[in-house]
Formats: C-alpha cells, structure tokens, sequence
C-alpha cells in the first residue's frame, strides 16, 4: 500500500465529486500521464502557487490523499523533478483505471487553497443565478433564517457547491458578505449541522 497526493483545480475536484470519490477521472487526450505526488508538502505547494492562480483551475487548489494497493503501485518507481521533497509516479493514462480499481477507501480532501479571482460552484438553483461567490452564502443565509426545511433540503441537493466552497466562505471576514460575525456564524453552524446530519461520512472541510 502506498499513500498518494493529488493536487487538482476545481474543475476535476468537481469531477472527483461526481465520481463520489471513488476514482480519478479519464485523462484528457493531451494529458498522457498521471502524475500523484508522494508528499502532502509538495502537493500543497503545487495547489496554492499554481492552481490559485490558474484560470482553468478555477482559481483554487484541493489536495486529495488516496491509497493505492501493492503490487500494483509497486511497479512505479519514484521521480524526483526539482527539490528533493518533489517526488511523483509516471502512470501513463490507459493504466488509469487499473490504478482507480486499487484505490484502497475513498478519496479524501486534505487541504484546499483559494485564490484571488475564486468564483467556486454556483448551485443549479434560480436563487443563485449570477450571483457570484459572496453573494452566493447571503442566499444561503436567506434561505435558512426564512424556512429551515427548505435550507436542509437544498443543501442536500446541491451538496457539490456547499462541500467546495465552505472553507472559503468560513475563513471569509464577515465585512466581506456585509453582516455581522455572529449572523455569518450562525449561518455556518446551521450549515454545518444539516452536513452532518446527511453526509456524517463525508466530512466537510473548515467544518469540523
């Protein structure tokens, strides 16, 4: 068994998503190789001074740890590409999907870095339209001080956009969404409780 890292915008974190946290999604024709890291130092260096500022990242970086089964990880040998911490595997793509049927567990989001120019997720809601990140959590914040069955039943439709996009919101100052800190907070806690309620084993990160 060898623990793996994988730093990836927000683009194929939301693929990752869709895929339940199972597997890793088919590589692009132009991207040959898959390329883990060995260590969670690289690959948060590689997710906050990249992927923040890449566009086709969606300004952000997640860090994913997963665990691949011996023998078959074993048939990889190390690369080290820069400093000595700088260590990945080669897999080319057509042994993509061998590698994801020996993924040991799920997948799990380890850190999560954002960039300047975030948009995150916009929930497929009429509500949300347009609304850019910020304003994204005051419709949240509406909806739960107005009817709190109803926000326990969007957020579990539209789970993706709360699970990539909490973390920004609670280490956002409460100036930035203009509330108070005690409304920004509550909005959180409830948002927290009704996570827990209906995903207690997928952890919500900034959530704890």
């Amino acid at each position: 068994m060898k623990r793996l890292y994988r730093p990836v915008g927000l683009y194929e974190m939301k693929l990752l998503l869709d895929l339940e946290l199972k597997a890793f999604p088919p590589r692009l024709p132009e991207q040959p190789i898959f390329y883990p890291v060995l260590n969670k130092a690289y690959a948060d260096q590689i997710a906050s001074e990249w992927n923040t500022k890449d566009k086709f990242s969606g300004y952000a970086g997640f860090v994913t740890e997963f665990d691949v089964r011996s023998p078959f990880i074993d048939r990889y040998e190390e690369q080290i590409v820069g400093a000595r911490n700088h260590k990945e595997l080669w897999i080319p793509a057509e042994q993509l999907q061998e590698m994801n049927e020996n993924i040991q567990g799920k997948i799990r989001l380890v850190d999560v870095f954002y960039g300047g120019n975030y948009t995150g997720l916009t929930p497929e809601l009429i509500a949300f339209e347009d609304k850019n990140i910020t304003d994204q959590f005051k419709v949240w914040q509406e909806i739960s001080d107005n009817d709190p069955a109803e926000f326990s039943r969007r957020i579990r439709e539209q789970w993706k956009p709360i699970f990539v996009n909490f973390k920004y919101w609670a280490d956002a100052s409460h100036e930035r969404f203009g509330i108070g800190k005690k409304s920004k907070d509550e909005t959180l806690g409830r948002m927290k409780k009704v996570w827990h309620e209906h995903f207690p084993d997928l952890p919500l990160f900034g959530g704890n």
